[in-house]
């Protein structure tokens, strides 16, 4: 033991030797496991859908479901342990930070659509196929991009987070730490709002060793974390009744990627008035200055009409009527199980906040593996099991990149999207067996522990 002020502190060899030395043993054979999968996948150069890359999501996957039971049922009282389990999280991006971009990143249009608005236009009104924009191409990376010959499809809010890198420094490393950034940043508003909805702050875990988010933001950087960052502040501000803040945290989700919009009924009668009137004004701020040159949803009508990825519900409801129509039943399905949710569960529940964007986005037409981004600060607890699978499983819908690069259709084989879908399906099982048993009973009853990731904070009426 050593005393320091006053106080009697363990030493690291009594720690070792203690009650933590199991977790601790699995988080840091986990946390190494899960950091030597990722610097494999940056050192062999491996690109999205090959084997080795599946080899090193697969570590990660396992390493990631080893520290959920600990996270869900008993976690360490030490919160050193919990601070060194966050230290893992940060150690397994840092070889993805450093890994170089592929040319066929994202990252690259948004680098031009950042440079364009510098320069002083408009990124809805241009085209970068357009020859008399040439001049905007630093390099081939830029002027060959896959989206050259469409308008831009992210919203203002991600328009103007692009403008802001390159205003700092016009080069794909600045996006790619800046994406980053906002990743880390998630992981501090999920785990404030553990905290204030009385639950166990370990369950950030869940959100910060997420495979899914580890490879997506720190890898291939996708804006769809920057939509994670302000949907997880708007769950954040609400429980801590900032309610304005919460609003207009609300409006920069949408305004950054528009899955979000159909959790605007959890807001029902938990905001004022005027708060919500600070969240259309913050909305209206952000689209009507590009609204005044350009369309900023040109581009989601064509997406509509002709692009289809991994959406298989999306076909069979648009093969009975029209695309257009089963866009809005993906937004009715979001909106309605959002009001359910509303109904039923407690502001601070993480599933009531997952559900309804996952009902919403399996309707979509295109479901690429980074648009789950949006779940993820709320894919937490146990009753959003089949969520976290999905997480997982829809990696394996990168073997169109393979299949792609071999002259194939850009089109999940039939083999895949059973997999996919079917490990979701597994997970609603688990999730309906698991509710069943006595254990979880006993630990949903009122008086539980504070500590368990089951119980719900006794509702606040002014909060709603």
């Amino acid at each position: 033991m050593i005393v320091r002020g006053g106080r009697i502190r363990a030493s690291p060899r009594a720690i070792l030797a203690g009650p933590m030395r199991r977790p601790l043993r699995r988080l840091l054979v986990a946390g190494l496991a899960f950091t030597a999968a990722m610097a494999a996948l940056v050192l062999t150069g491996a690109r999205l859908g090959t084997p080795v890359f599946f080899a090193c999501a697969a570590i990660g996957a396992v390493s990631y479901g080893s520290i959920l039971p600990l996270i869900w049922h008993a976690p360490p009282a030490d919160r050193r342990l919990f601070f060194a389990a966050l230290g893992l999280a940060v150690l397994i991006r840092v070889p993805l930070a450093l890994s170089r971009v592929d040319a066929g990143s994202d990252m690259y249009r948004y680098i031009w659509d950042g440079r364009v608005q510098v320069l002083g236009y408009n990124p809805y009104a241009v085209l970068p196929a357009d020859p008399a924009l040439a001049f905007t191409h630093a390099d081939d990376t830029t002027r060959l991009m896959a989206s050259r010959n469409r308008r831009t499809p992210y919203p203002p809010a991600a328009q103007l987070f692009f403008r802001a890198v390159v205003s700092l420094s016009d080069s794909m490393w600045a996006m790619k730490e800046a994406l980053i950034v906002c990743d880390l940043i998630t992981i501090v508003f999920v785990w404030r709002w553990l905290l204030a909805t009385g639950r166990s702050e370990w369950l950030a875990l869940a959100y910060a060793w997420n495979p899914l988010v580890v490879l997506e933001a720190a890898f291939s950087g996708h804006v769809d974390v920057l939509c994670a960052m302000w949907t997880a502040a708007c769950a954040c501000w609400l429980a801590r009744r900032r309610r304005a803040l919460a609003a207009a945290a609300l409006a920069l989700a949408v305004a950054s990627k528009l899955l979000p919009v159909v959790l605007v009924p959890l807001l029902w009668r938990r905001i004022r008035l005027r708060d919500a009137a600070v969240g259309a004004a913050v909305g209206a701020v952000l689209y009507l200055p590009f609204a005044l040159g350009g369309n900023p949803f040109v581009e989601l009508g064509g997406i509509v009409e002709s692009i289809r990825f991994n959406g298989p519900l999306f076909r069979a409801v648009a093969a009975l009527a029209t695309p257009r129509a089963a866009a809005a039943v993906a937004v009715a399905v979001g909106w309605l199980l959002a009001v359910v949710c509303r109904a039923r569960l407690d502001g601070g529940d993480p599933a009531a906040w997952a559900w309804p964007m996952a009902a919403s986005l399996v309707f979509a037409p295109v479901v690429y593996p980074w648009y789950l981004l949006s779940l993820t600060p709320f894919l937490l607890v146990p009753a959003t099991l089949p969520l976290q699978a999905w997480t997982a499983s829809i990696l394996s819908g990168y073997v169109v990149w393979e299949i792609a690069r071999a002259g194939g259709p850009w089109l999940v084989p039939w083999p895949v999207l059973t997999l996919e879908y079917g490990t979701v399906a597994a997970g609603l099982v688990a999730l309906a067996v698991w509710q069943r048993a006595p254990l979880d009973r006993a630990a949903t009853i009122d008086d539980a522990p504070r500590t368990s990731v089951w119980p719900r904070p006794p509702r606040n009426p002014r909060a709603g």
